[in-house]
C-alpha cells in the first residue's frame, strides 16, 4: 500500500486533475496578479492574469483556479504589474542552481532590484509521500552534532560524490554513527539568497541565517541533477534523511522564523513585504520603522495568528514531508515578544508549537536569546518538550580552562561543579532540558579557542570589527598556528579539558563539526560570510589530529556505555564519606570539600549504587578529580562504595597521547592512596 500523501499546508498551490487552485493573502488596494511562466530560465511571464477582488477575494484572502496548471508550472504574485513577489507558501522554489563560486557568476544587484528580472520563482509540486517518524532516543541519551550542508563536505578532501551537498552529507551517515553522535544539527537549509552579502565580491551569505522562503529546501545544497527539476531539492533532502536514520541518527533542522531576507527599509522584497508588510513584521509604535530585534533590519510578527499559522504549517511540511525529527529555532526569544516588542511571559506561537499535534514527537530546541538583550535560558517559557541552548555552560566551561586571568580557578571551580552536574541552578525539569556546548558555528572553533587571544576578522570586511569582541580563549603564548612544541601541548591538554568537560557533563552535549579533526577558521569568530576552507571541514585531520579524534570518539563511546553520566534527574549531593548521596564531594586531602578553602581543586565521586545510578544494576563509581590550578597537586583517593581504594584510569588529560585516554576494560589500575594530579588537568576514573 503506498504511503499516504502529506497534508498540503493551508495556503500552497492545489494540484486538481483539472488544473491549480492559487492561494495567498495579501493587502493589495490597486489588485492583485498571478504571473505565470514557462520555465525556469524566462524573465517575462507568458501569461498574466488579474484577480478580480470581487469574484476572488474574500478579506485578505485570495483565490483563483487556472484550468490546465499543473505540477511544474512556475509562478510569482505581484501586488502591482512590476514587482514579481515569491509565494510564501510555496513548496518549491526555482532559481539558481550552484553555490557562490560553483556556479555562473551572478550579478551583486542593488538590495531594491533583487529578483525584479524573475530569476527566483515559486514552483507548482504534488506533495510527496508522508515520510514515518521515527522513535526518538530520550533526551538523556543525545549527543548532538551541529553542521554546515555544504561546509561539512564541500572540502575536497571529504571524499564524497557530489561535495557540499545533501547527497554528500548523507555520505558521511557512517563516520558520524562511528564517532558517537545521535544527532546532526543542519544550520539553515531553507532558500536563502548567498549572494546578500553587502561588502566583498569573494563574500557570500554562507550560514543562511536569513530566509527568502520557508518551505522549500535549498536547491543550490541538492546535487546538479537534483537541482534541475522543480522537486528535486526536497527528494535529494528525504534521501538525505534515510540515510541518516538507517545509521540511528537523528536530523535536526535550524529554522529562522524571526526575521526574513527582506532586511530593513533599503531591502529587497522578495514576499511578504510586497503582499502585506504590516502584518508580517514588527514595528517601532512610535517612529514605524522596522523592529530589529534580530541585528538583521527586521522582526516577524510572530504572534500575530496569520503568521503563527504560516510558521507551524512550516514545520508540519518539514517533519512529515521532508522527515526531520526536529527543529533548532534561531534567536527564539523573539519568538517570546509580543505585539509591541516586549516580552510576553506566555506567547501563543511557543505554546502552539508545543502543542501541536502534528508536531507530537518531534525536537524543539530554542536558542534562548535575541540581539536586543533578551536572554531566556532559566526562563524560557516553553514546557518539558523543549530544551534550549545553554551558553553559560560554554562560558563557565571556557572560563575554567582557558580564561587566562588571574586567579580565575578559585572563582571558576563552582561554576564549572554546576555545569558538569548539569546546570540545576538554571532548570527545574531536569540535566535534558540544557543543551550543553563549548564551541557553536558562532565564535570560535575550539582549536582556535585554544590558539587565538582575539578575534581575526579582517576578511570579511567589516574592519575587524564584527562578531564577539571579548571571545573566552587563549593563545597559550603564541598567537595563531605557528606554536613550538610546549605550546602546541598546552592547547592540546587545554582542548582535552574543554571536551572532557563537555561529554563527562550531565545534560545533552553538543559538538561543533570538526573541533574532534583540529578544524581551524585561522581565528575567525564569525565566519558568516566565508564559503572557502575558513568555513570547510578538513578531513585531513583524521590523519593530522588522530590522536585528538581517538580522545573524542573514546569519551563518546563511554558515555554511551555508561548510564551515570546520562542522568534524567539531577544529582544529589553530598560532602565526602559513605552514605545516602549520588554525588560525593572531595577535597585533594580526602576530606569533606570546603569550597572557599579549597578553591579551585575539586573531586567527586557518582555512586553507582542502583538506587541512584539510574542505570537499573549494579554499575561501578565514577571519580572525577579537576585541578584549575597552575601547579600540580596530589589527591588522596577515595574509597569506592565497597571500601575499596582501587580505580581505573581512563581519562588523565595531562597525558600525552594515548595514556590520555583508556578503555574500560583496558584502563590501568592505580591501586595507591595518592594520585599526581598535574596542573590544569582533569582526571576520569572507574571503580573495580
Amino acid at each position: 500500500m503506498a504511503s499516504p500523501k502529506v497534508p498540503l499546508p493551508a495556503l500552497s498551490p492545489l494540484v486538481t486533475a483539472d488544473g491549480t487552485l492559487f492561494r495567498t493573502l495579501a493587502d493589495a488596494p490597486s489588485g492583485l496578479f498571478l504571473l505565470l511562466y514557462d520555465d525556469a530560465r524566462a524573465t517575462r511571464p507568458s501569461r498574466t492574469v488579474a484577480l478580480d477582488p470581487r469574484a476572488d477575494r474574500c478579506g485578505d484572502l485570495w483565490e483563483l483556479f487556472v484550468p490546465g496548471v499543473g505540477a511544474g508550472q512556475h509562478y510569482l504574485w505581484a501586488a502591482d504589474a512590476a514587482r514579481p513577489l515569491l509565494d510564501p507558501w510555496a513548496l518549491a522554489i526555482s532559481g539558481p542552481r550552484r553555490f557562490g563560486h560553483d556556479g555562473p557568476a551572478r550579478p551583486r544587484v542593488p538590495c531594491a532590484e533583487r529578483n525584479r528580472d524573475a530569476e527566483w520563482k515559486s514552483v507548482v509540486v504534488a506533495p510527496p509521500a508522508r515520510m514515518p517518524a521515527r522513535p526518538l532516543r530520550p533526551w538523556h541519551e543525545s549527543v548532538l552534532y551541529e553542521l554546515h550542508v555544504r561546509g561539512f563536505t564541500r572540502d575536497a578532501s571529504s571524499g564524497v560524490a557530489a561535495p557540499g551537498t545533501f547527497r554528500g552529507l548523507g555520505q558521511k551517515a557512517a563516520y558520524l554513527a562511528d564517532l558517537g553522535v545521535t544527532a546532526v544539527e543542519l544550520m539553515p537549509v531553507h532558500e536563502f539568497d548567498e549572494t546578500e552579502v553587502r561588502v566583498g565580491a569573494d563574500l557570500f551569505n554562507f550560514w543562511g541565517y536569513s530566509p527568502v522562503a520557508w518551505f522549500p529546501p535549498n536547491r543550490r545544497f541538492a546535487s546538479p541533477e537534483a537541482a534541475a527539476r522543480p522537486e528535486g531539492p526536497q527528494q535529494e533532502f528525504r534521501a538525505m534523511v534515510e540515510a541518516f536514520h538507517a545509521a540511528g541518527l537523528e536530523v535536526i533542522v535550524d529554522v529562522v522564523f524571526n526575521h526574513t531576507a527582506e532586511l530593513d527599509a533599503a531591502g529587497p522584497t522578495w514576499s511578504l513585504r510586497g503582499l502585506d508588510d504590516r502584518l508580517y513584521y514588527l514595528r517601532d509604535p512610535q517612529s514605524g520603522a522596522y523592529a530589529n530585534h534580530s541585528g538583521c533590519g527586521n522582526t516577524v510578527r510572530a504572534q500575530h495568528p496569520t503568521v503563527r499559522a504560516l510558521i507551524r504549517h512550516a514545520l508540519r511540511w518539514w517533519a512529515h514531508a521532508l522527515g526531520a525529527d526536529g527543529f533548532r529555532f534561531d534567536l527564539a526569544a523573539i519568538l517570546c515578544r509580543g505585539e509591541r516588542g516586549a516580552r510576553i511571559d506566555e506567547p501563543p506561537l511557543i505554546r502552539e508549537i508545543e502543542t501541536d499535534p502534528w508536531l507530537k514527537g518531534r525536537r524543539l530546541i530554542a536558542e534562548p536569546w535575541d540581539a536586543t538583550g533578551a536572554h531566556l535560558v532559566e526562563r524560557w517559557p516553553g514546557g518539558p518538550r523543549w530544551a534550549v541552548w545553554n551558553d553559560r555552560f560554554r562560558d563557565d566551561v571556557r572560563r575554567a580552562w582557558i580564561s587566562g586571568a588571574k586567579g580565575i580557578a578559585a572563582r571558576a571551580a563552582g561554576a564549572l561543579a554546576t555545569r558538569l552536574c548539569g546546570s540545576s541552578d538554571l532548570f527545574a525539569e531536569g540535566p535534558g532540558r540544557g543543551i550543553n556546548f563549548v564551541t557553536s558555528h558562532d565564535g570560535f572553533t575550539l582549536l582556535d579557542c585554544v590558539s587565538y587571544a582575539r578575534r581575526h576578522n579582517e576578511a570579511n570586511g567589516e574592519g575587524g570589527r564584527d562578531g564577539f569582541a571579548h571571545e573566552i580563549s587563549n593563545a597559550h603564548g603564541v598567537e595563531g598556528p605557528d606554536a613550538g612544541p610546549e605550546a602546541r601541548r598546552a592547547r592540546d591538554r587545554s582542548r582535552r579539558n574543554l571536551m572532557a568537560s563537555l561529554l563527562l557533563s550531565q545534560g545533552v552535549p553538543m559538538l561543533l563539526a570538526g573541533d574532534e579533526l583540529g578544524r581551524t577558521q585561522q581565528g575567525n569568530n564569525n565566519a558568516y560570510c566565508q564559503d572557502n576552507p575558513v568555513s570547510w571541514v578538513d578531513w585531513r585531520g583524521l590523519e593530522g589530529d588522530a590522536a585528538f579524534h581517538r580522545f573524542v570518539r573514546g569519551l563518546l563511546r563511554f558515555r554511551a556505555s555508561t548510564p551515570l553520566l546520562r542522568r534524567r534527574t539531577f544529582l544529589v549531593g553530598g560532602a565526602g564519606g559513605p552514605g545516602g548521596a549520588d554525588v560525593l564531594w572531595y577535597a585533594p586531602d580526602g576530606t569533606a570539600l570546603d569550597w572557599d578553602r579549597h578553591a579551585g581543586t575539586f573531586a567527586y565521586v557518582l555512586s553507582g549504587d542502583p538506587e541512584f545510578s539510574g542505570a537499573g544494576h549494579e554499575a561501578a563509581d565514577l571519580l572525577v578529580l579537576v585541578n584549575l590550578l597552575d601547579e600540580g597537586c596530589d589527591y588522596a583517593l577515595p574509597s569506592d562504595r565497597h571500601g575499596a581504594r582501587a580505580w581505573r584510569v581512563i581519562v588523565d588529560t595531562a597525558m600525552e597521547p594515548p595514556a590520555d585516554f583508556h578503555e574500560a576494560a583496558q584502563a590501568p589500575l592505580w591501586s595507591r592512596e595518592v594520585y599526581p594530579m598535574r596542573a590544569r588537568s582533569l582526571a576520569l576514573m572507574s571503580g573495580e
